[in-house]
């Protein structure tokens, strides 16, 4: 073997848990993240409410990871019960809370609670209920909102809702824009455009994308945005509202679009039909919803046996072989990867892993690697661009 490239492949699995963390924006946010669970109780005194509120929290939060990463007619299949706030505790392995109000007997807040990996799946294979970790790409939301022939792109309600939802944990992430913003500063110059009134850096890509680039779907400009985020897959999704004239009441919104996929040799389009859902957070729940429910059906693994795979990996250098190995390192289908030989262009190893080979596949895809049959060769990995 070469030695250079064998150090560097030990160096590599050595730090790969702290190379996973700086993998860059492209990456999606952990999938046992539910983000934004709304509490509000009430008792006797204000501590009272409030543990009763995050014991309610927690659980809700649990069950909605668990309806994330499971079908529907399995949990039925399996008789599996609606999580508790003692089982969700369990499950629990961080929590954040934020817009707290509180008085002497009532307590309200957003949770954001993290949840122990290891233990979800323990407690998943305990009734025998399949489910999928794996995520897709992450897609670049520009979220256009159209009042009666005005529309906007970066400001509003629908951009709120996509900003602040937390959909980049989904199994099919959906990333907010402006999630990323860029320094007020230019560092080099100092220079700060005269018209910023304010110190708060502006989200990254507003000077590169407008409104009309976006209802045009101009490629040029929607590719440029995808860069500037580091995704391959953009989706236009233009919101209407009608109704909501009253002060408590949410709109009726109707939103769908096109989502535009950079990752081939050429751009694939496909249409988001529309949803309708009583108010903006409702109806970016079901897009959500309704592609994270087709992701699964493709992605759910009903089967326990673990199948070896011998594969050939191909590269042009050591930084698109880390590359590769974060890949396949990442893979939730992945229980075990082996080093059965390295050379400067190439290397063996045997994956053990779990469903079937084109659900792999599938995985390694959205990872960026890309898994082939050979004629020659058998199992192929290749960098997918």
């Amino acid at each position: 073997m070469d030695r250079p490239l064998v150090q560097a492949f030990r160096d590599t699995l050595a730090a790969l848990g702290a190379a996973l963390a700086f993998a860059g924006a492209a990456l999606a946010a952990d999938p046992f993240t539910v983000v934004g669970v709304e509490v509000d109780a009430e008792a006797d005194t204000a501590t009272q409410a409030q543990r009763l509120a995050l014991a309610q929290g927690q659980a809700l939060g649990a069950q909605r990871l668990i309806e994330r990463l499971t079908l529907p007619e399995d949990r039925l299949a399996a008789a599996m019960p609606t999580i508790d706030p003692d089982r969700a505790a369990e499950l629990l392995a961080g929590l954040q809370i934020s817009d707290e109000q509180r008085s002497a007997t009532r307590y309200l807040a957003s949770l954001t609670l993290e949840f122990d990996d290891g233990a979800v799946r323990e407690h998943l294979e305990g009734y025998g209920v399949p489910y999928v970790e794996a995520q897709s790409r992450p897609v670049l939301v520009l979220p256009v909102l159209d009042r009666d022939g005005e529309t906007t792109l970066w400001e509003g309600p629908w951009y709120e809702t996509w900003l602040t939802g937390g959909y980049d944990h989904a199994l099919t992430p959906f990333v907010g824009l402006g999630s990323q913003t860029q320094p007020v500063e230019d560092p080099e110059t100092d220079y700060r455009p005269r018209n910023r009134a304010s110190e708060e850096p502006a989200p990254l890509g507003r000077d590169v994308l407008f409104t009309e680039d976006a209802l045009r779907l101009d490629e040029y400009a929607l590719r440029e945005i995808a860069e500037l985020y580091d995704v391959e897959a953009v989706a236009v999704i233009v919101a209407r509202a009608s109704g909501g004239e009253d002060e408590d009441a949410e709109p009726r919104v109707r939103a769908g679009g096109t989502l535009l996929d950079f990752s081939g040799e050429t751009t694939r389009r496909e249409s988001l039909p529309d949803v309708i859902g009583r108010g903006f957070d409702a109806a970016a729940a079901q897009i959500v919803y309704e592609r994270q429910e087709s992701w699964k059906r493709i992605n759910i693994v009903r089967e326990t046996e673990r199948r070896m795979l011998e594969v050939t990996f191909i590269f042009d250098g050591l930084r698109q072989w880390r590359n590769l190995q974060r890949a396949v390192a990442g893979a939730s289908l992945v229980d075990e990867a082996r080093l059965d030989a390295l050379s400067r262009g190439g290397a063996v190893m045997t994956l053990t892993h779990r469903g079937a080979s084109e659900q792999l596949r599938t995985e390694l895809a959205q990872r960026g690697a890309r898994l082939e049959e050979d004629a020659d060769l058998g199992w192929t990995v290749r960098a997918s661009r």
